[in-house]
């Protein structure tokens, strides 16, 4: 993928708008009670994303560094349970949501168990757990693990660990506590100084973002390869960051957000879309729970405005988007050129890009394949979508698809979506939301088949130059290697008919006594739909369409035969009609021999095409 693809995403461009608005809000108040906090420029924003496909986008601030604070509880949780397992972690910590600030002390009355590992007391529980190796000390596990999650080296903050160690006296409440209880098994002073070194940790939004992606990603960092935690702890550290990840404003969080997130008193809040991205903001005003006041804002409108909430639950599923895709050099619409345009198409169709998609389309498989079309756009001119096998779309999906066609038409390409009558929401946005400028419009062409077309006509400009040759016979295929003399007898033979636009030349069943060279005009082959088509489908299924130099019902020469397809003029045409019984035995051999050679030479590029799509 080219960073120029990347710079031009529709997931890009958005965020580059919401960090511009969200500047614009100043309420909020730096945290003071760990003085070296109040350290902080309270205009810095920053916002970071990033894909299970390992697509970073970010903006503003987003590679200053702060310390991770309470964002710490979910990655030392996630370690604890590594080292310990689940049964010996759960009899040291529940899950259940207090519903209290971060520093409550919220306590099992009887076995003095703390309620969550994202309140201050469950997660010292959570650090006090953390394996001593005699090879490693706790705090470079910390650190080393910290590593895999963001895929560079981790350091702590001194001055801020000192403000912290300082000032913890609640936090060395608890640990006591704790101590008393028989919950932290090493002596609280060394685990409350470990637990202040992994709250000042030093991260940037970007390195919360790939954190979160890790989760996202069932524990396996999407840049890196790496796996930063086993995907078998990964749903466990979810649950306790959704139902308790914002303290007591978890609910709430659930329910106007919808993601499993955790926030810090650094200003940082690290969100996840399971299967999709992680999300990191960093923005150090706080509202009177300790939440950064911008980056609830942030995950709030991402959310809502690309219906991210973790309950929209997909109704299908497959695993790729896309079917297929292929270029106009290999892939040829039904209208029969002539080998001067095939040749043509082949050097230049490279310049087309079709994509086929399916299943349903979300957010996350949406921006990948965007990021695709886009970058694929850098090479080509003109980008054909369809959507005949596509389910559905969330909102999400339909608003990177609206952005993906503005940022080609803002760059002088062409997008196309067809067969997509039965995706309401989709056309209603493109046709109601969205000024377009392209002529032909993105939803001009019901079929893929006739986009492809449009297509190739703007590649060929002169082909209507070369269409002048209709009336010379000797350029037909059919009249290949005869003299002159045999040309001038099939013209002198022929009778010259003339057509309107839309009146049927022929008809399936019909005998056939006589074939057509086209000298003017266009011409097309199309049989009737099935019976039980699906609903929608297109009132005639084209084969082919032939224009001036072409010929149609040259296959009854071979003899007893009846038309297979209906042939109908596509504009006004002008043919000249050869009747089978004015054909000798010699000429009829010579064309015989010359339709051969013709199929033959059409069923080698139809096994190429296959072999190109497979």
């Amino acid at each position: 993928m080219t960073n120029r693809a990347l710079s031009q995403s529709p997931v890009q461009r958005y965020l580059e708008r919401l960090h511009a608005e969200l500047r614009q809000i100043r309420g909020g108040e730096l945290a003071s009670y760990i003085p070296e906090l109040t350290r902080a420029n309270p205009d810095w924003l920053g916002i970071a994303l990033v894909t299970v496909d390992g697509h970073v986008y970010q903006v503003g601030d987003s590679r200053e560094p702060f310390t991770v604070q309470s964002i710490s509880k979910a990655i030392t949780y996630g370690l604890a349970l590594e080292d310990r397992g689940l049964d010996t972690v759960l009899g040291k910590v529940g899950v259940e949501p207090s519903g209290e600030a971060f520093n409550s002390i919220s306590l099992e009355q009887d076995t003095g168990r703390p309620l969550n590992p994202m309140i201050n007391a469950g997660a010292i529980a959570s650090t006090g757990l953390i394996a001593d190796d005699a090879g490693s000390a706790p705090l470079d596990r910390i650190l080393e693990t910290f590593g895999r999650y963001t895929g560079h080296a981790m350091s702590v903050e001194e001055q801020v660990y000192r403000s912290e160690s300082e000032t913890g006296h609640r936090n060395r409440a608890i640990a006591h506590l704790l101590y008393g209880y028989g919950i932290l098994e090493r002596a609280p002073e060394a685990v409350l100084d470990l637990y202040f070194r992994q709250c000042s940790i030093l991260v940037t939004a970007r390195d919360l973002a790939l954190m979160g992606a890790c989760l996202a990603n069932s524990g396996v960092n999407p840049v890196t390869g790496v796996i930063a935690l086993q995907q078998r702890y990964v749903d466990k550290v979810l649950s306790v960051m959704s139902s308790c990840g914002m303290y007591d404003y978890s609910g709430a969080w659930v329910f106007n957000v919808g993601m499993p997130a955790k926030s810090g008193v650094g200003g940082g809040i690290m969100a996840v879309l399971p299967g999709q991205f992680g999300l990191g903001v960093f923005s150090p005003l706080l509202d009177p729970k300790g939440n950064s006041v911008r980056g609830i804002e942030a995950c709030k409108r991402i959310s809502n405005e690309f219906g991210l909430h973790l309950f929209n639950v997909a109704h299908a599923t497959s695993s790729s988007v896309v079917r297929q895709c292929a270029d106009g050099a290999h892939l040829h619409s039904r209208r029969y050129r002539a080998a001067s345009e095939r040749a043509a198409l082949e050097i230049g169709g490279a310049r087309i890009r079709i994509y086929e998609l399916q299943g349903e389309l979300l957010f996350g498989s949406t921006e990948s394949i965007t990021l695709r079309m886009l970058d694929a756009l850098d090479e080509a001119d003109y980008l054909i979508v369809s959507l005949k096998r596509v389910v559905g779309l969330d909102s999400a999906s339909i608003a990177l698809l609206g952005d993906m066609c503005t940022a080609a038409e803002t760059g002088g390409k062409h997008v196309f979506f067809t067969d997509c009558g039965h995706l309401y929401a989709l056309r209603r946005y493109l046709q109601k939301q969205l000024r377009s400028r392209q002529s032909p419009q993105w939803l001009e062409f019901a079929e893929t088949d006739r986009a492809l077309e449009w297509c190739e006509d703007a590649l060929l400009p002169d082909t209507a130059a070369g269409e002048d040759a209709g009336d010379d016979l000797g350029r037909q295929y059919l009249c290949a290697g005869l003299s002159a003399a045999q040309i001038a007898l099939i013209g002198e033979a022929g009778t010259e008919r003339r057509f309107s636009a839309g009146e049927t030349i022929v008809r399936t069943g019909e005998p056939a006594d006589s074939l057509y060279f086209i000298l003017d005009g266009r011409a097309e082959s199309w049989l009737e739909p099935a019976a039980g088509s699906e609903p929608g489908a297109a009132r005639r299924l084209r084969l082919t369409t032939l224009g001036p130099g072409m010929v149609f019902g040259e296959v009854g020469l071979l003899g007893g035969q009846r038309r297979s397809a209906n042939v109908s003029a596509e504009s006004d045409l002008r043919c000249l009609q050869l009747k089978f019984d004015a054909v000798d035995g010699d000429l009829r051999e010579r064309m015989l021999v010359n339709m051969a050679a013709h199929f033959a030479e059409m069923l080698q590029e139809r096994a190429a095409l296959m072999q190109q799509l497979a």
